[in-house]
């Protein structure tokens, strides 16, 4: 059995730790703060390797390649954090830069020559310590000063940066947790015999950029992630860490007792457990409270308060446009009663004048009447209220709301609509149109420098089918299945709830809604309503 010793599981706690997290940063770092500190954590990776190797190692010859190939990491973990640091801060310096990395390719020239480690001899009574050289001493020296400078201008950074940047500023310093523990590894070689238990605080660094990530996006890396992921990795980690606490304690009871029972081992295993279980429900609340700022309950409830908000936000801005587009239509009936009413005094005798003027008055007053009622049937927060409507006439009363918008971004609007002009269907009229008024608005959006809006209306072989297409920017395919989910939004001040409420107040009325869309070419929005919906044409029953 290979001599498991505490250096040894130091090291095995630095690769755990540290081997998915340079995975991660790999693939989900774009930019090139986040490639350069996916090498410094490589760099750590390499170091953690070595720790292993050496804890492990039981043949004074091969401890020397060994502690070779663990000082290569070792040089570059200051490097690699400096050069991130650089960047970070915004203090980027060729000159200092060459310096940095010039000096850990000449300490590794002189690695390679024997010139930095030479003889090992057993230390601590399990681990080949080498001996050290002046120019070991003089890498130390500079290993300490290159971390020593990052720190101090990450420090003086800090006080004029910004709160997300301070939050990460912060991730990044706390690193200096793990450099700390790390200095302890160089003491034995210089002849201070203090056993390197500061490897154990590297994989504390982890932890901390691991959190940041997901907390304060640092590195840029914007994480969607579960809760249940959250609590597996964590569980996991505490669940390796408890097997290495069990090993660690098991073998130094050895050392101190002498013991080699089996069923002691059994024991001790069992009371560290017993200790551990109860990390759980901790874990889960420290989770919540950093992570989610609230319990499952409280974040659902949450965001069932945000969901309605918006909602609401998103029906108001329909109805501000609603009320827009009236208040322009109601000026031509008011224009006209007004023309009348001017001419009025000099024609009190001319009946046919009269006979006019009562007519035309009487239908603009309607036509006013009916655009009123249209917004505050609208406003009224009511539930689905199922009617008999014109469908011809809620598409044409919902366009003429919209008919400015249309002339100041000058698009063509072309109606086909189904011979049956009469045609009626069962549904919510205010529903219907705030799903109209919602579409028809992100095709204005889409055209904003003129275009083609075409209205069809036709029967399918099941359906009444209300296609909408414009000849706007369009969708790239992989926006597509996501254009229905709540808060998806490509616009800068967009909810992201538009199409999402229209999907649902289409699904009110047990139709679906299909999208095409090409980029270039133009977006094309398929209604389909089922057979069910359509009614016999019956006076007095028409609602809007």
């Amino acid at each position: 059995m290979q001599n498991l010793n505490l250096f040894a599981l130091s090291g095995l706690l630095i690769v755990i730790v540290y081997l998915p997290l340079f995975v991660f940063i790999i693939s989900k770092g774009k930019n090139k703060i986040a490639r350069i500190y996916s090498l410094h954590i490589l760099s750590v990776l390499i170091w953690g390797i070595g720790s292993i190797l050496i804890g492990i190692n039981t043949n004074q010859a091969a401890a020397i390649r060994i502690w070779r190939f663990s000082y290569f990491g070792v040089l570059f973990i200051p490097v690699f954090f400096q050069h991130t640091v650089l960047l970070v801060t915004k203090k980027f310096s060729p000159l200092y830069i060459s310096f940095i990395y010039g000096q850990a390719i000449f300490f590794i020239i002189n690695t390679l020559r024997n010139n930095m480690i030479s003889e090992t001899k057993l230390t601590f009574g399990s681990l080949y310590i080498f001996t050290t050289t002046p120019t070991y001493v003089i890498s130390f020296i500079i290993w300490i000063a290159i971390v020593s400078i990052a720190h101090i201008q990450l420090i003086l950074y800090y006080k004029s940066s910004f709160p997300q940047e301070k939050r990460q500023i912060r991730a990044f310093s706390l690193a200096g947790i793990g450099f700390l523990g790390g200095i302890t590894n160089f003491f034995p070689p210089l002849g201070i015999n203090v056993y390197p238990l500061g490897n154990f605080l590297i994989p504390i660094h982890s932890f901390i950029i691991t959190y940041a990530i997901f907390k304060d996006q640092l590195l840029d890396i914007h994480l969607a992630f579960k809760r249940g992921i959250i609590y597996s990795t964590l569980i996991s980690l505490i669940s390796i860490i408890y097997l290495i606490i069990v090993v660690s304690i098991e073998r130094v009871l050895q050392d101190i007792v002498g013991y080699h029972s089996t069923f002691t081992s059994i024991i001790t295993a069992f009371i560290v457990g017993v200790l551990f279980f109860p990390l759980k429900n901790k874990i889960q609340y420290l989770t919540d409270k950093y992570f989610f700022k609230g319990s499952q309950a409280e974040i659902a409830e949450q965001n069932e308060q945000l969901r309605q908000e918006i909602a609401q936000s998103e029906k108001y801005k329909t109805l501000s446009t609603l009320a827009t587009g009236i208040a322009h239509e109601v000026k031509n009936p008011l224009t006209a009663i007004k023309t009348f009413a001017e001419y009025l005094p000099h024609k009190l005798d001319d009946k046919e004048f009269l006979s006019k003027f009562a007519d035309i008055v009487g239908n603009e007053v309607n036509r006013i009447d009916e655009m009123v009622h249209q917004l505050l049937d609208y406003g009224k927060p009511a539930p689905l209220s199922i009617k008999a409507t014109n469908i011809h006439k809620l598409i044409n009363n919902t366009i003429n709301i919209l008919n400015s918008k249309f002339i100041d971004q000058k698009i063509n609007v072309t109606k086909n609509f189904d011979a049956n002009n009469d045609l009626n269907l069962y549904i919510d009229p205010n529903q219907f149109r705030q799903a109209l008024l919602n579409i028809l608005l992100n095709a204005i959006e889409a055209m904003p420098n003129s275009g083609t809006l075409q209205i069809e209306t036709k029967w399918s072989s099941e359906n009444f089918e209300i296609i909408i297409s414009d000849t706007g920017c369009g969708m790239p395919p992989d926006d597509l299945p996501q254009i229905f989910d709540p808060f998806f939004s490509k616009k800068d001040q967009g909810t992201g709830l538009g199409l999402s409420i229209t999907q649902s107040l289409i699904e009110n009325h047990k139709g679906i809604i299909e999208v095409k869309s090409a980029v270039g070419t133009g977006t094309e929005i398929t209604i389909k309503l089922p057979r069910v919906h359509i009614i016999p044409t019956s006076p007095g029953r028409e609602a809007d």
